[in-house]
């Protein structure tokens, strides 16, 4: 239908409605039944003066229109809106002037969206800012000053009527274009993926929350007769929740029910604005309303924009990752190649340069697998192997390998811990490694590191305690974050990333385990994690 709608511009497109031409007949007369059907509705809601009101759902429905099946349907809006003004009084020239109006309105509106290149997820802080600060208050302009014009120059309204009749046009348009609009625009594509069954749990945790707030400070459910307390920034909370947790989607469908139960208590007269006439409690309201979207909108956006470039840089440090290994694969074998060649000759220095390769190569190597697990991570897709583990001969065969290549510090292991768990002894390793080369490179003048082993009937514990420079207590829970560095002495000490720690945590907790750190500035830090396991 895109395709055949995105032909039907101006008479041509009137033309083909009046013959009724298949699906573009089907379209336009669809489109206009249902702006003429949502006008009434809207008008029948203390409309100033009969012609404006602040409850407008036709411009943003317009708005969708034009915009997701193409501007050819814009006679639908012109005859929508004329055929609403005539069955509500206006004569024939008023009628067709508001008509032309609201067309226009719709037609600038769209113009502007898909001039600055605006995507319909409004997944970010342009897009926003371009519907929110353009688009809509423009458009919406252009509607009220026609409209309000064709009433003036028709003697429908006097001037005196003028500007609350102007006022009550743009409001209601302005909220229109900018709660209905993005609630559709950011529904109309399906999402990317299905949610998990945490993800559907919150979301009906969010959904029944939205609608008990909305019923408590909007329609007075379960609140005392005589009630008089201001109650709507209640809602602020979840529309929070639902900007950080479900980006736009997820707000624009809250506001948008706040919304409509919020209209729902003030025309009964119980809501927190239902003081003075109609049209006042709806004028407060709407602005209200207004603000309230866009704020959450642009919120939403910042964190779905935030969201997307973590996305791309996770994907980036996989793809970089992946490419580097494989020239860091061959450095390392030939490095390795030339060593058993010349090994027994007298070019010492060579050979000493070749180690010094082989052992640079392999802390990038370290480095790379940690990216590489890291967007794994990201992903969902860091495997594990489940078998039988030994932890107490596993950490003591890392302490041993570590310690033919430190020399400078002596790896000492008190305790023990006999038995076995169920996990991944690869990861596991990886662990310990982790712990013990932080250790070794935030202690560099400690002449000793000491692995603590103990065990009790539920779990076993693996303590790694260094004599270095200590971690201060506010940045404690922080270091097991991803990317996280401590500041200061910490990034002089040595060089990293910022993930090992963070992988180890993930490792831990995949295992039911926990992983803390105990630490003094100036004294050292230990580095503990435990794990449920199986008494011998």
């Amino acid at each position: 239908m895109n395709k055949r709608l995105s032909t039907a511009k101006g008479p041509k497109g009137i033309r083909r409605f009046l013959v009724g031409d298949d699906d573009n007949g089907i379209a336009l007369l669809t489109v206009a039944a249902v702006y003429f059907g949502t006008g009434r509705l809207g008008l029948s809601l203390g409309a100033a003066h009969g012609f404006a009101t602040l409850v407008w759902l036709p411009s943003g429905l317009a708005v969708i229109a034009l915009f997701r099946w193409g501007s050819g349907l814009w006679p639908a809006i012109t005859i929508g809106a004329f055929l609403l003004n005539l069955f509500t009084g206006a004569p024939l020239l008023v009628a067709a002037g508001i008509g032309i109006g609201n067309t226009l309105e719709a037609l600038v509106c769209v113009a502007l969206l898909k001039r600055e290149k605006v995507c319909s997820r409004l997944d970010s802080l342009h897009d926003v800012l371009v519907l929110v600060l353009l688009a809509a208050p423009i458009s919406a302009l252009i509607s009220a000053t026609l409209g309000v014009g064709s009433l003036l120059l028709g003697r429908v309204i006097d001037w005196p009527a003028a500007p609350v009749t102007w006022i009550t046009w743009w409001l209601g348009d302005m909220v229109s274009l900018i709660l209905v609009a993005p609630l559709l625009l950011t529904w109309s594509t399906l999402a990317r993926a299905a949610p998990s069954r945490k993800r559907l749990v919150e979301l009906g945790l969010i959904s029944v929350s939205v609608v008990v707030v909305g019923l408590f400070v909007f329609l007075g459910l379960l609140r005392p007769t005589h009630w008089q307390y201001p109650v709507n920034h209640l809602i602020y909370p979840l529309l929070i929740w639902a900007a950080l947790r479900f980006g736009p989607r997820g707000a624009t469908a809250v506001m948008a029910t706040f919304a409509a139960l919020a209209i729902i208590g003030t025309l009964q007269g119980i809501s927190p604005f239902s003081t003075g006439s109609l049209w006042l409690r709806l004028l407060f309201l709407q602005s209200y309303m207004g603000i309230t979207a866009a704020t959450t909108l642009i919120l939403a956006a910042i964190v779905a924009e935030r969201h997307a470039l973590e996305q791309r840089k996770d994907e980036f440090i996989s793809l970089a990752s992946h490419e580097l290994r494989t020239p860091l694969t061959c450095l390392l074998g030939y490095s390795q190649l030339v060593q058993r060649k010349i090994a027994g000759s007298d070019h010492l220095l060579v050979l000493q340069m070749l180690a010094s390769i082989e052992t640079q190569a392999k802390n990038l190597a370290r480095l790379i697998a940690d990216l590489l697990d890291l967007s794994k991570i990201q992903a969902g897709n860091l495997t594990f192997a489940e078998e039988a583990v030994d932890v107490d001969m596993l950490v003591r065969e890392v302490v041993e390998q570590l310690q033919q290549t430190s020399v400078q510090r002596q790896i000492n292991i008190e305790g023990s811990a006999p038995g076995v768990i169920v996990g991944d002894r690869g990861r596991l390793g990886q662990v310990v490694i982790n712990l013990l080369t932080n250790s070794m490179k935030y202690s560099p003048q400690a002449e000793q590191i000491i692995v603590h082993l103990t065990s009790t009937t539920k779990d076993l514990t693996v303590s790694v305690q260094d004599f270095g420079i200590g971690i201060p207590t506010s940045e404690q829970q922080k270091i097991f974050q991803r990317f996280y560095r401590v500041a200061g002495e910490h990034k002089q000490a040595g060089s990293g990333l910022g993930v090992g720690l963070f992988i180890a945590h993930q490792i831990i907790e995949h295992h039911k385990g926990k992983l803390w750190v105990d630490s003094t500035e100036g004294q050292g830090s230990t580095f503990s994690f435990s794990l449920p396991w199986e008494s011998p």
